[in-house]
């Protein structure tokens, strides 16, 4: 059996691969890199190519039985995910694991939330069985805080008080794999989400017990964020992401008794704590910072 794995260099994608050669699959990668596709763990292969190319996909889908399928956060996503729906029909794959949104239908109007609905109901039509992975926001989206963190005692993204369930990737990469190889998941949609609601105040009490510091919570000024972000990301980027923020602080992103229990029907354990994953890049970031 042949999994293919797009988007497998990435955040969620590299603990997919990495889970799945390590777990003797015949891994292959879609990679727009040749340096990534070359530098991938033993038992994954890569091959070049890109969604955003239709044309390049034939030769990596050719042979394939499994697909993650991954979409990045672009402008063109709907139709990059087509495009991987279209290359599996033609390839014969046999099923589709597709990484969605938590809730995604309930918040459509966040552009790269409505893309996965668009995509997912692209599936549903394309006679494949399939299984949605719809995690909340990641813990790992903190990684690249370092520098606020560390240097000025800020958490400063713009979580607000409503609350979301956050989780780590590797609960993800964990549902993903357990939809990939195992039996009995098709037509399902799975949450997959952490133990605790976490506000931004919460959010920063928690890196600073962690890093043994005081933090603060940077606050929910939108124009203060999108003014920020300007200076490294796209213009089209912050206007998705600001619309997804006014979204969490007016509506949160909260798990519900009944997405606990579907969740534990895939990844089989409780989800890893924040808390933990806190103290553990901590530790990292501290160690970075001994060694420099």
């Amino acid at each position: 059996m042949t999994i293919l794995v797009t988007g497998g260099t990435g955040t969620v994608g590299s603990h997919v691969t990495a889970r799945l050669a390590s777990g003797g699959h015949n891994t292959r990668v879609l990679t727009r890199s040749p340096e990534k596709a070359a530098a991938l763990p033993v038992g994954a292969a890569g091959v070049v190519g890109s969604l955003s190319e239709p044309f390049s996909l034939a030769p990596a889908f050719e042979g394939v039985d499994r697909l993650f399928l991954l979409t990045p956060l672009a402008q063109d996503e709907v139709d990059q995910g087509l495009a991987a729906v279209e290359a599996a029909k033609a390839a014969g794959v046999q099923r589709i694991v597709f990484m969605s949104v938590h809730q995604a239908d309930q918040a459509s109007h966040i552009p790269h939330f409505g893309s996965k609905v668009e995509i997912a109901r692209a599936l549903e039509r394309s006679g494949i069985p399939y299984t949605v992975i719809e995690p909340n926001s990641f813990y790992q989206n903190d990684v690249g805080l370092q520098q606020p963190l560390m240097a000025f005692g800020v958490y400063p993204m713009p979580l607000g008080s409503a609350g979301l369930n956050r989780v780590d990737v590797r609960d993800i990469a964990d549902a993903v794999v357990a939809a990939l190889t195992q039996d009995g998941h098709e037509g399902e949609h799975y949450p997959v989400v952490g133990p605790v609601a976490w506000t931004g105040e919460g959010t920063a009490q928690a890196w600073g017990a962690a890093l043994g510091s005081g933090v603060i919570y940077g606050g929910d000024d939108l124009d203060a964020w999108s003014q920020a972000a300007s200076a490294m990301m796209p213009e089209w980027l912050v206007a998705d992401l600001r619309i997804m923020f006014e979204d969490f602080q007016t509506r949160g992103l909260l798990a519900s008794n009944d997405d606990f229990a579907r969740q534990r029907r895939i990844l089989g354990r409780d989800p890893i704590p924040f808390e933990g994953f806190a103290t553990e890049v901590a530790a990292m970031w501290k160690a970075q910072a001994d060694g420099a």
